[in-house]
């Protein structure tokens, strides 16, 4: 810490020896600088303070009636575009200013001018302030003046919500979807025409119940069919076995008129009566039955013929035939039969009867299908063209409103004036600068001089430069005359000094503009 301070010490004592560089320097910079800032141009500012009302009764009781602009945010948006060439050219032609449309750089200096000095503040309070600054105060008023002009045309003959545009986009999309919902209710109609009997909530919608019943029933008739023909085989088996078994012994001729072939015949003609009082004559078993009574016919005209026949051979066969047993398992085999080719047509009938079920299932939910796929385009673009005409309705209200009442109130708070004093420069500002600017390169010199000219001012410094031991040291005996001179450079070097702030304070005084 006490090294620091030793050469922090060395410094200002370095500084102290070079003091007069210092004055010097300090002296060129301060009065070539208060003579640059005397020469500096007055500049006057003028300014004027407006008041955008964009509030109106109107406009909060008809929310969600019209179509509501954002005014404040568009006031902003104006705000930035009053800087665009085109609004520039128009200030400063109205403001009187020399525009000269011919030259293309001048145009432009022109431009950038107004757009560097015309400053537009404020906004969030509804409160614009408008500068302009100039080395004219008439300019400065005058431009400030134009500004404002410009601005408020701009305010008040702005299309704020833009509606005209807007309605006829709303106008040209009703036209489209005017068109689309009378081709989507036509596609209806003619769907509907067509398809008569199909659509949902017609006669015909318990299809499902009656496909289900329908496979009920062929299953049930497949079960009962399996188990005749379980039957069917048993009886074929035992009478396979009846006729090999050779029981000749036990047969008997029973040719007479109460033969089995006439009993079995009388059966099967009260069954087709009894069929006949419930069915007509197509029914499938009066066909069988016939069949099965034409063979027993053809059967008795045989048993006549073998009777008399003197072929034993052939009576005996016949007797076999003829036996009870052998005729009751005949009897049992033909009505199963009977029964499978019943169950046979019946099950043919009900799968043809499915199938076409199936199909017209089939065709209703095709049919429903594309039914739903109309009503939902339909039900779209009739919510589309409905929205469409709110909003146009909404457009006119909102076109009303604009005409009847004025978006914006544009009020004038502070009109622009001509200044009377500039506002710019700060001379006094600028001189303190240059004064202590002055002193500050000055003192920057002096410490420059100290690490290009190092000097030696302790014995310290001495012993850590030669590496060598340091015996003593001999300090400086200072006489009248001596003193007497020193004290005469230090009263000079004040002076100077003195004379510098004298010169400070005059210029600070007296405002010296040049």
């Amino acid at each position: 810490m006490l090294d620091q301070f030793s050469e922090v010490f060395y410094f200002i004592k370095g500084v102290v020896r070079n003091r007069w560089i210092v004055t010097i320097v300090a002296f060129i910079i301060c009065i070539s600088g208060w003579v640059h800032v005397s020469k500096m141009p007055d500049i006057y500012q003028s300014s004027a303070r407006v008041h955008v009302d964009t509030r109106t009764m109107l406009r909060p009781l008809l929310r969600g009636l019209t179509v509501q602009s954002n005014v404040r945010g568009l006031v902003a948006i104006m705000r930035k575009l009053m800087f665009t060439q085109q609004n520039m050219i128009k200030v400063a032609e109205v403001a009187g200013m020399d525009v000269d449309l011919s030259s293309e750089n001048k145009l432009h200096a022109l431009v950038s001018k107004l757009k560097s000095k015309v400053k537009i503040q404020g906004g969030r309070s509804e409160i614009f302030t408008i500068k302009y600054q100039s080395t004219d105060p008439l300019t400065a008023k005058t431009v400030v003046q134009a500004v404002l002009t410009v601005f408020s045309e701009q305010t008040q003959q702005s299309n704020l919500s833009d509606v005209d545009s807007a309605k006829r986009f709303l106008d040209n999309q009703i036209r489209e979807y005017e068109q689309r919902l009378q081709n989507a209710e036509k596609a209806k109609e003619n769907y509907k025409r067509d398809n008569i009997g199909l659509l949902p909530g017609q006669p015909g919608q318990g299809q499902v119940g009656v496909i289900v019943n329908i496979r009920k029933r062929i299953e049930d008739s497949k079960v009962q069919l399996s188990e005749l023909v379980s039957k069917k085989d048993v009886l074929k088996q035992k009478l396979t076995e009846a006729l090999r078994s050779g029981e000749e012994n036990g047969f008997t001729r029973l040719v007479g008129n109460d033969s089995i072939e006439d009993i079995r015949i009388d059966e099967l003609k009260k069954r087709k009566y009894d069929i006949l009082l419930k069915y007509t004559e197509n029914h499938p078993n009066i066909a069988i039955i016939d069949n099965e009574i034409k063979a027993l016919n053809k059967r008795k005209e045989d048993i006549r013929l073998v009777s008399e026949s003197s072929d034993d051979s052939l009576l005996g066969a016949h007797e076999a035939m003829s036996n009870p047993y052998v005729q009751t398992i005949k009897v049992a085999l033909n009505n199963i039969e009977a029964e499978i080719a019943t169950l046979n047509s019946r099950i043919h009938s009900y799968q043809h009867k499915l199938k076409t079920e199936d199909d017209q299932f089939n065709i209703r939910l095709t049919t429903e299908t594309e039914m739903q796929n109309l009503n939902r385009d339909y039900g779209t673009i009739r919510k589309n063209y409905m929205a469409l005409l709110d909003r146009r309705e909404k457009a006119r209200m909102a076109t009303s409103v604009d005409t009847q009442v004025s978006a914006l109130k544009f009020k004038i708070i502070d009109p622009a004036h001509v200044p009377q004093s500039p506002s710019s420069p700060n001379r006094r500002l600028y001189h303190s600068i240059v004064l202590v600017v002055g002193f500050v390169v000055g003192i920057v010199l002096a410490l420059l001089k100290v690490f290009v000219r190092p000097t030696m001012v302790e014995a310290k410094q001495l012993r850590e430069i030669t590496g060598l031991p340091v015996l003593g040291v001999i300090s400086k005996v200072v006489n009248e005359e001596q003193f007497k001179n020193d004290r005469f450079r230090l009263y000079r070097y004040v002076f100077a000094n003195a004379i510098l702030l004298m010169m400070y304070s005059a210029v600070i005084t007296l405002d010296i503009k040049l």
